[in-house]
């Protein structure tokens, strides 16, 4: 479909209609894709906290039925959940573009004061308990938040420097910021050009229609100028193979950025 024709239903249809619609799509995914499968091993999804026959398998993504939740999004989650222990602590977290399966799930812990917001630029309806936040300019106060969730945004942002700082700004001392974005490891330096500038052209040089960058390995060096301590996580090595498939996961790296004391 033309993305100018999925902005415009981004923009005038309301966010819970297309989240229904989208559920309704995973659900008949899923009983079409299982009803001459042979029998496998159950699958689970740590965000739903429950057992599938299978993953969703669309383009090539693996989906949980009712949540939405890719590989990538499956694995931040256990990471937060089982490595921070996000979920058993009182702390306060902004989460940046919240995904529909994370915010389900935060906005109901009683431990946590939970800050979820998002650009609402062209394309975006206004979500309930979103606030409109520019990443680059936010407007909360210093040392505001033990954690900053942010997965797959910066890749869309030109000026992903002052992002970084304002990360790092509103972290209390020794916060921590859970980050994704599309990594190429088999670049050595981050690829970028802001004279590229149509749909068409970032996607075949960015990978998609609406990222300004391909970030290489070095998102490190980026983050520690802005003074962050920087851990590079390959979280999904430290499961066997048939806990890797029954999760559904993939081997995207976690990067994991902490302020200093």
């Amino acid at each position: 479909m033309d993305q100018k024709i999925v902005n415009f239903v981004k923009k005038v249809v309301p966010h819970d209609i297309r989240i229904f619609f989208r559920k309704l799509n995973w659900k008949r995914h899923y009983i079409l894709q299982n009803l001459f499968q042979a029998q496998k091993p159950k699958v689970y999804c740590p965000i739903a906290k429950r057992e599938f026959k299978a993953f969703v398998r669309l383009q090539n993504e693996l989906i949980t039925p009712t949540n939405g939740a890719r590989a990538r999004q499956r694995l931040v989650w256990h990471f937060i959940e089982n490595k921070l222990a996000i979920l058993n602590r009182n702390a306060k977290l902004l989460h940046v573009a919240p995904e529909h399966a994370f915010y389900q799930v935060f906005k109901n812990q009683k431990n946590l004061t939970y800050v979820a917001g998002d650009k609402m630029v062209d394309g975006y309806s206004n979500q309930k308990g979103v606030q409109n936040i520019d990443l680059t300019k936010l407007s909360f106060p210093d040392n505001e938040f033990d954690f900053v969730l942010c997965n797959h945004v910066l890749e869309h942002i030109p000026d992903d420097g002052a992002a970084m700082s304002e990360i790092y700004r509103v972290l209390k001392s020794q916060g921590t910021a859970i980050i994704t974005v599309p990594i190429n490891e088999s670049f050595e330096k981050t690829y970028e050009n802001p004279s590229i500038t149509s749909p068409k052209d970032r996607k075949e040089h960015f990978g998609q229609w609406d990222h300004v960058r391909w970030y290489a390995p070095d998102i490190k060096d980026r983050l520690e100028k802005h003074g962050f301590t920087v851990e590079m996580n390959r979280y999904g090595k430290e499961f066997s193979t048939e806990a890797f498939e029954r999760f559904g996961f993939c081997n995207d790296i976690i990067v994991v950025a902490h302020k200093k004391p």
